[in-house]
């Protein structure tokens, strides 16, 4: 059976004749009544019967003609649809990033594309830590979110930066202040992300070169107790500022400084330079691009 018989076989119903069918079809008479007599030989029923010079759908043509448009509905659907993957108007996305990240830099680029082309789906994978960059370069999602990467594999924009903030209770001597010093860390008990965080990372090899060790009171993977611990006087929590939770990410808390340098990293949104893009995932790379412009 072939969607071309179907069609055949529809459109004879609708006009009353096969010559009328052919004519509308731009096709040749002799091969469209062949078809519609071989799709009634494969089905073993008869699709139509005499009404003086024209020919009307049999008892079993009625039966089977809602069944046939419904086909044919869902196959031109399906042309339709690969239409628009194809014009990059329609499809799925797929991001790979760490939470902050989503929350800070994606969710409003996201949101805007969603608003522009709410055709194109885009599937978002959070990860408590920076996803592996290999997620884009093996072809396991379209985008990834990653501190920089010299990869030739790899294109990327920069979505923005990342600063150690201190965030303190309200009667702390650090909550007025705008910057505060590695050195002078280890004044104070301090509240701290795991080895994996980038608050750690940024800060272990200023430590190291400063000679100074940490009173750490607290290490932990959730911010939001480590910012309840700090607003309750019990320490200094040293986080980046694109983990701070809710209201707290509204707030002016102190940058930590080495060598008066602000401490801080620049976040990439990566995709492949290496192999062919989608049309949607090329989509959400022009408005990426335009939204940084903008």
């Amino acid at each position: 059976m072939e969607l071309r018989q179907l069609r055949y076989f529809t459109e004879v119903v609708e006009v009353g004749s096969f010559l009328g069918a052919a004519n509308r079809l731009d096709t040749a008479q002799p091969s469209l009544w062949r078809q519609v007599k071989a799709l009634e030989k494969e089905l073993g029923v008869p699709l139509f019967e005499r009404s003086g010079r024209r020919v009307k759908a049999s008892s079993a043509g009625m039966l089977l003609l809602p069944l046939a448009e419904q086909v044919l509905a869902g196959a031109n659907k399906v042309k339709e649809l690969a239409t628009e993957i194809t014009h990059g108007r329609a499809g799925v996305v797929t991001v790979a990033c760490a939470y902050p990240h989503l929350l800070r830099f994606l969710a409003p680029l996201i949101g805007d594309f969603h608003k522009e082309r709410p055709d194109i789906h885009v599937t978002i994978r959070g990860w408590a830590g920076l996803p592996p960059i290999d997620t884009v370069i093996d072809g396991d999602a379209d985008f990834v979110t990653s501190l920089p990467v010299a990869d030739r594999r790899l294109s990327g924009l920069l979505l923005g930066e990342a600063r150690i903030v201190l965030v303190t209770g309200e009667d702390h001597p650090w909550r007025n202040r705008s910057t505060v010093e590695v050195s002078e860390l280890g004044e104070t008990p301090v509240l701290i992300g795991n080895e994996r965080s980038l608050s750690r990372r940024l800060l272990e090899p200023a430590l190291r070169d400063k000679g100074t060790v940490l009173d750490i009171a607290y290490e932990s993977h959730d911010m939001a107790s480590m910012v309840a611990l700090a607003r309750a006087g019990l320490g200094v929590a040293v986080i980046a500022d694109d983990h701070l939770p809710g209201e707290q990410a509204e707030q002016d808390w102190p940058v930590l400084h080495d060598d008066e340098n602000p401490m801080a990293a620049p976040v990439w949104l990566y995709w492949s330079a290496s192999r062919p893009l989608s049309p949607p995932v090329k989509e959400f790379v022009r408005h990426v691009r335009q939204s940084e412009r903008s």
